[in-house]
């Protein structure tokens, strides 16, 4: 073919334009494009042809621009150009047939067409011709090297044609030289960006977009590249909706629309986005792929099969269209989906980057990790620029080297810093976490739960890429949960054993529900069981929650997904995790726990959220969003006193600082005014005062915890006036309310162990480990009380984890080590430690005494 053969002479004035029509060119990248299709009408010059119908092309007026090529190709058949623009016109209608035969003859015609060479190699690429495309990119990216590219368009083609061939390198200095002589083009600056964007540099492909749009706020084409690369889904999805206002229906824009109703688990719209795309454009491939990931999620069989076989229709290689319905599976929580879809791109592609990357990702998250690797290493060997598998497979290096700790139902990968310091209180808190929820899910994994705790929270982030929202400090993935150990996450506000019973939960919920939960359901089934589990873990976040309601800021039930993806106000992610919660707890307080597990029943078996809610409660969720207002509306009322003077609490950060520097009206004798009033008495040292205004706090509302709060406010008084019992007694009740506060958990078992109970001064100390689970002397203390219970094998966990720490006497450790393995009658074990204990100190005259006893107790 014609296609093919050697171009073999400069191009030579393909792009430039006459100067007369210079201001054509200049409006049209500017994004006037009625203006400049007006100054272009009459043009005859190829540059200036392209130009014209670029103006259909980037006003969306696809079938316009065709019926105009055919009335001038009628007139001028021999001319490249109108075939050029024709092909392009059709690929934007997904015409690829007519596409390719517009292309070829446009080469015919002038088989120096370079830029119809590079659209001609593009569609052989979609589809799967990839020998062939190989071979016009490679004529192209030849001219480049003998220097045959001398116009910023022409470098900006080559460029193009290198990036196709991963000449990564070659394609920048391309992209760069030509924005040199044309600084402000709009489509070389697309153009790099898309370089960076595929070179996973998506923080400079941001950059280069935002300079076109700069240069062009009319480049539906940019604002859909920016949208792509954009992290945030509420900008992502602004971003959609200005492209949608430039074209409408824009076929690119809808096709991310259609992943973000998805994100949402809103499938019909999604399905309905995505067919409009395949509608306009049938050989947008990734409107495909959403549109079956739509149909399959919302179990439209044979819907999914009809895509399926148009994608097979049209292109060989399938494998970027089920690659795509991998990532959307495993954003609904259908782990195993997803790595049946991702195994058929890898199928279909067994050397496509990023179908092995979606791949191993796939695995990971179900446990597979030597499978996993072995994809993330074919993927970086094929694809040297993506980080993402670069650094999965360093983690996946530091697991070989993590500790593996089992119980009877979890295995547990933790660093090998923290096995003892750590491992054996999660495993502990795991399996009383699975025994009191156990009961409660009809869910039994097959296999052991496995557990990966990490104490590096660069480590936790390769770990939970492509989870929705960052933050997060512990993630499931079905039978699989990774966490952050307090190591990562410094600053005493982190409760481990809370984050444990809070993915164990979803464990169960997505298990129950065969894998099909909504999130807004789970997470919020997620945070009742915490608040189950110890009334401690209850969050603290109803007076900003009652905010929120009074400004109409609560989804309702259809759109509560939106609230973890797309906050509008800065607490509106962790407030989604509360309202949730506050759904659930109504759902359950009122139908019972039992029509929770037959809302996750249906749900398994395919049902939709509403149709789920409706056929277990008997109400419609448009019933059930009216009762949940009039219950909130009632608790409002009912908090009236304590909500009155509060600054805007979603629009200040009142949890930080004093409260007396939030100015407010604040009513005499509020709530509010009661803490204020307490906290310049305390200031003042009126203790007397202090304690009347929180004490009058404390009956009004007993569930604020944050700064300024009466629990508090009455330990300081107390403390200065020296009244340990009181002291204790306000102690324990504000630990009863509040997950943190390891330090106050230690004062509360020092004044047990004043009091003579040993065994409340555990219970706390257990507690302060929850939040701080590396103080030396707490470890040493607890050691010391559980071998005076005989809690020999507690006492034991404690001094191995004694000896984690690096303690100054390491011989006095290993022998109080061997001492507790020896009551236990672990007696090889023990001769080891005290063994160890006398390399150090050969002078230890009890570690010599204990050796004897061992090897006396010897077989």
């Amino acid at each position: 073919m014609a296609a093919f053969r050697v171009w073999a002479f400069l191009a030579v004035g393909v792009f430039a334009s006459a100067a007369a029509a210079q201001s054509g060119q200049d409006l049209l990248n500017q994004g006037q494009y009625d203006q400049a299709r007006a100054e272009l009408e009459d043009r005859s010059e190829g540059a200036d042809i392209e130009a014209y119908f670029e103006t259909y092309l980037q006003s969306g007026a696809f079938t316009q621009g065709l019926r105009r090529a055919d009335v001038m190709l009628r007139r001028r058949p021999s001319d490249p150009f109108l075939h050029y623009a024709a092909g392009h016109l059709h690929m934007a209608q997904g015409d690829w047939d007519a596409a390719e035969a517009a292309y070829n003859q446009a080469i015919n015609l002038k088989n120096d067409y370079w830029r119809a060479g590079l659209e001609l190699a593009d569609v052989l690429n979609l589809r799967g011709d990839y020998r062939r495309a190989r071979r016009l990119y490679e004529v192209i990216d030849a001219h480049r090297r003998r220097g045959g590219f001398t116009t910023a368009e022409g470098l900006g083609i080559s460029g193009r044609a290198a990036m196709r061939l991963e000449n990564y390198h070659d394609a920048n200095e391309a992209f760069t030289t030509a924005l040199r002589l044309e600084p402000s083009s709009t489509q070389l600056l697309i153009w790099h960006g898309d370089l960076y964007a595929v070179t996973y540099d998506e923080a400079y492909a941001q950059t280069l977009y935002e300079q076109a749009l700069e240069v062009n706020p009319n480049s539906a084409d940019a604002l859909v590249r920016l949208a792509d690369v954009t992290s945030g889904y509420g900008q992502k999805e602004e971003l959609v909706q200005q492209a949608l206002e430039l074209i409408n229906d824009y076929p690119p824009a809808l096709s991310i629309q259609a992943s973000l109703h998805l994100l949402d688990g809103e499938y019909e719209a999604a399905a309905q986005a995505a067919g409009t795309a395949t509608a306009l454009n049938p050989g947008l491939l990734e409107a495909w792929g959403h549109l079956a990931a739509a149909q399959f999620l919302s179990g439209d069989e044979s819907g999914f099969i009809e895509a399926e076989a148009a994608v097979a229709a049209i292109t060989s290689q399938n494998s970027e269209f089920y690659r795509i319905i991998a990532d959307d599976l495993a954003l609904r929580f259908r782990y195993p989906d997803a790595v049946r879809m991702a195994q058929r791109a890898v199928e279909a592609d067994p050397m496509n980057a990023a179908a092995n990357a979606t791949l191993g990702t796939a695995l990971m998250r179900v446990g597979q990790y030597g499978s996993a690797r072995r994809h993330f290493e074919r993927s970086y060997e094929r694809d040297a620029f993506n980080l993402y598998a670069a650094n999965t497979i360093s983690l996946l290096d530091a697991l070989d080297g993590f500790a593996r700790l089992e119980s009877e139902h979890f295995q547990l990968l933790i660093h090998a810093d923290e096995d003892h310091t750590l491992g054996p209180a999660i495993l502990q808190e795991a399996e009383r976490a699975l025994a009191v929820m156990g009961t409660r899910y009809p869910y039994h994994p097959a296999r052991k739960i496995i557990i990966e705790a990490y104490n590096d929270l660069d480590d936790f982030a390769v770990r939970v890429a492509g989870v929705p929202h960052v933050g997060l400090l512990g993630v499931c993935f079905g039978d699989v949960i990774a966490l952050v150990t307090p190591n990562a996450a410094s600053g005493g506000s982190y409760n481990w054993a809370r984050t444990l019973w809070h993915e164990i939960a979803h464990t169960l919920a997505i298990g129950t529900s065969r894998f099909q939960v909504p999130r807004w359901l789970t997470e919020g089934l997620s945070v009742y069981e915490e608040q189950y589990a110890s009334s401690a873990w209850k969050r603290d976040m109803e007076l900003q929650f009652l905010t929120a309601f009074d400004q109409q800021r609560l989804h309702r039930l259809s759109g509560m997904d939106r609230g973890f993806t797309r906050p509008t106000y800065p607490a509106q992610v962790m407030m989604s995790y509360y309202h949730a919660y506050r759904v659930m707890e109504y759902v359950i307080d009122r139908y019972g726990f039992e029509a929770v597990i037959g809302i996750l029943r249906r749900l398994g078996r395919g049902q939709s959220a509403e149709a789920a809610l409706e056929a277990e409660l008997g109400v419609t969720a448009t019933t059930l969003d009216r009762a949940l207002e009039r219950h909130f509306g009632t608790i409002r009322q009912e908090l009236a006193p304590v909500m009155r003077g509060w600054p805007d609490m979603l629009a200040e950060e009142v949890h930080g600082g004093r409260l007396a520097d939030f100015l407010a009206e604040r009513g005499a004798d509020s709530f509010y005014d009661r803490l204020i009033r307490g906290e310049a008495a305390l200031e003042a040292e009126d203790y007397a005062a202090a304690e009347a205004h929180y004490e009058a706090a404390l009956a009004l509302y007993d569930d604020y915890t944050g700064p300024g709060n009466p629990y508090e406010g009455l330990a300081a008084v107390y403390r200065a006036r020296q009244e340990p019992e009181a002291l204790m007694a306000m102690l324990t009740a504000y630990l009863d309310t509040y997950p943190y506060g390891p330090g106050l958990a230690r004062e509360l078992a020092a004044l047990h162990l004043q009091s003579g109970d040993s065994t409340k001064a555990l219970r706390y100390l257990e507690r302060s480990r929850r939040v701080e689970p590396y103080e030396l002397p707490v470890l040493e203390q607890m050691a010391e009380l559980y071998t005076g219970q005989a809690r020999y094998r507690e006492a034991t966990d404690m001094r191995r984890a004694i000896l984690e720490m690096g303690p100054v006497n390491r011989a006095e450790a290993h022998f109080a080590l061997a001492e507790s393995l020896y009551e236990l009658e672990a007696v090889e074990e023990a001769k080891r430690a005290v063994l160890q204990s006398l390399e150090i100190a050969p002078g230890f005259r009890k570690a010599q005494a204990l050796l004897l006893r061992l090897v006396e107790m010897t077989p």
